[in-house]
């Protein structure tokens, strides 16, 4: 489960934008969104830097591990 579609509607940010700045398509960011897909580590680095939130608060549930000296 995440938290996804939640902080983009409280941040109010379209997910065009959101897909223009990552390169993918909408269907992509749908099943990210929906939990259908998972997006890989560089990814999901990229969608809370524009989000300005952590990794932590788009996945709540994920362990925190140190990976390459940054927390995931």
């Amino acid at each position: 489960m995440n938290n996804i579609k939640q902080i983009i509607k409280d941040k109010g940010i379209k997910q065009i934008y959101i897909c223009r700045e990552l390169d993918i398509n909408e269907s992509v960011l749908s099943l990210i969104i929906n939990n259908k897909r998972k997006p890989s580590q560089d990814r999901l680095k990229a969608l809370a830097k524009l989000l300005n939130v952590s990794i932590k608060d788009l996945y709540p549930q994920v362990e925190i591990k140190r990976i390459n000296y940054y927390y995931i």
